[in-house]
């Protein structure tokens, strides 16, 4: 398996979270699945760390084809002009990757990385004698019509983006991408149903990330004088805090003595993080949630051997890391059933909720936790299922395997390839 493995990720950084954190170990899997020379199409803000954090080997077998658009890294740096950003460097990449391919001959398979977004396919699929594997894709996901109120001025652009999803599959820009794509890789059946059905069949749903393995065993489990919760989020609508603040405000008001056992704490920050102050002091809830900011990886790890539940809320999500590192750690999680959260929770690791309106979201959020506080061998049931998923269906290596049967398979479709492994 020698052919030059070409992996496009615009954010692909081994020091941050995220997108970045999704393009880098998808990079190492794929230079340890990979017995040829490997590339590395991205930004030059991401070469330098990479290159560091690489062993010796690897790091031979690496060439890092760094550029950025001239005279627009003001756009770059700007949250409300990335996307465009993106847009564009996606153009420049099509021809700095010709230019490459002519100078070298060495590509045989691309792989568009990140951003994972569905409407955003780049254009890599246009570069001939190559194989291209689209994905890991999400984005397909729609935030359920009573989450509304979570959006205030922002669900009108909500609607519009959901009417673009809707018709993604009728856009020929999408489906040229896919019918040229040799395997699709989806996130969660949102994203699935949002592509052509013609291209179904070359489809493989996998989580776009992993963790590296379990970090603890599920320890025993007894009623203790407090409960502590524990949310980890970007402070901005669609990860829906403000959810897990009501159903605390409920709990407060018709169970007075389960609130006073109960401990909130909140990691992250973001564009809602001076609203949430004032919705925390509004619902009586100052001296109960501990507002903790942003903090490095290493103290956030104590937080989740510490805590007695993950609250998950986000309303829009293609997977949810935290909630990943959440089962890696034996912390059980609630969540509401859609998107990502399902794909994850499914094979065990806590509590999915269904929800038809924000109010029953509440109610059901509440009587989850009110539930749970007193059920120790059930939130000792749901971690040992958790570290058992995580271990089967979620490491990162899992999906250095697939990209290997992917690579195997050449001609023949990833479907009737992994199939065919498996018998």
């Amino acid at each position: 398996m020698k052919d030059c493995v070409l992996i496009s990720a615009f954010a692909c950084d081994p020091s941050m979270g995220s997108e970045p954190y999704v393009g880098w170990n998808w990079l190492k899997q794929i230079l340890t699945v990979s017995d040829g020379n490997v590339v590395l199409l991205t930004r030059r803000m991401h070469e330098r760390p990479v290159r560091e954090a690489l062993e010796p080997t690897s790091r031979a077998r690496l060439d890092i084809v760094a550029f950025d658009l001239p005279g627009c890294a003001g756009m770059a740096h700007h949250h409300s002009l990335m996307k465009p950003y993106y847009v564009f460097w996606q153009v420049a990449a099509l021809f700095v990757v010709l230019v490459y391919q002519l100078r070298h001959r060495s590509l045989a398979v691309i792989q568009q990385c990140t951003y994972n977004v569905v409407d955003m396919p780049g254009l890599l699929w246009l570069v001939p004698g190559t194989r291209f594997i689209w994905g890991p894709v999400g984005g397909g996901q729609i935030p359920p019509a009573w989450a509304k109120p979570l959006y205030g001025r922002g669900w009108i652009k909500q609607r519009w983006r959901t009417l673009m999803k809707r018709t993604l599959r009728f856009n020929p820009y999408i489906c040229l991408a896919s019918y040229c794509s040799s395997s699709i890789l989806v996130a969660n059946q949102d994203t699935l149903e949002m592509l052509p059905r013609f291209a179904h069949r070359k489809c493989l749903k996998t989580l776009e990330t992993a963790v590296s393995g379990v970090t603890a065993s599920p320890a025993a489990q007894e009623p203790k004088e407090s409960f502590t919760l524990l949310w980890v989020g970007r402070l901005e609508p669609r990860k829906a805090l403000k959810l897990l603040l009501d159903a605390i405000a409920q709990i407060k008001a018709d169970q007075p003595q389960a609130y006073e056992r109960l401990r909130i704490k909140v990691l992250g920050t973001g564009p809602d993080a001076q609203k949430t102050q004032v919705e925390v002091a509004a619902l009586g809830l100052a001296g109960k949630v501990e507002l903790l900011g942003a903090l490095p990886f290493a103290e956030v790890q104590p937080l989740y051997e510490g805590a007695d539940l993950f609250v998950f809320t986000s309303v829009q999500d293609t997977s949810g890391n935290v909630l990943l590192e959440s089962l890696a750690s034996g912390l059980p999680a609630i969540a509401l059933n859609h998107q990502g959260p399902r794909e994850i929770l499914q094979n065990g690791g806590g509590r999915l909720i269904d929800a038809h309106s924000y109010n029953e979201a509440v109610r059901e959020f509440a009587r989850a936790i009110l539930e749970l506080m007193d059920a120790p061998q059930l939130l000792r049931a749901y971690a040992q299922a958790g570290l058992e998923n995580i271990q089967q269906h979620c490491l990162w290596e899992q999906k250095g395997e697939l990209f290997r049967t992917l690579l195997d398979a050449r001609g023949k479709s990833a479907k009737s390839h992994l199939a065919s492994d498996q018998a």
